[in-house]
């Protein structure tokens, strides 16, 4: 069973939004809401919070998120590149869409994808 700390980091806007919950084991986070052209500020604060929480592997949890945008699929490939020490940032939970999206940008070989779970290559 996933341990959520109390922190969270919420982006609310007038087209949607994003709650993102710090999670300790695994270390990551856990989004619900949307991932948007509004919202992706707050994943990418909140991105670089955990990455400096762990020095190992690191997990997002978007099985609440129910619209992922192009920009923030590359802000998880982003995210994993920077990481560094072979560590990786894996992906949990993408909606079927969003694993279309992946394919039809050419980034399975960034975000290689499975039926549950997305792992970028760090």
């Amino acid at each position: 069973m996933r341990s959520q700390k109390v922190i969270a980091m919420t982006g609310d806007v007038d087209h949607g939004s994003l709650r993102i919950l710090f999670t300790d084991r695994p270390v990551g986070v856990c989004c619900e809401g949307d991932i948007d052209l509004c919202t992706r500020r707050v994943l990418v604060r909140a991105l670089a919070m955990a990455v400096e929480r762990t020095a190992g592997d690191l997990y997002a949890d978007l099985h609440g998120v129910d619209f992922v945008d192009v920009g923030g699929l590359r802000v998880l490939a982003e995210t994993a590149f920077g990481m560094a020490g072979g560590r990786r940032l894996i992906v949990d939970g993408l909606r079927p869409h969003t694993r279309r999206i992946v394919a039809l940008c050419g980034w399975t070989d960034v975000l290689t994808t499975g039926p549950d779970t997305v792992t970028t290559v760090g």
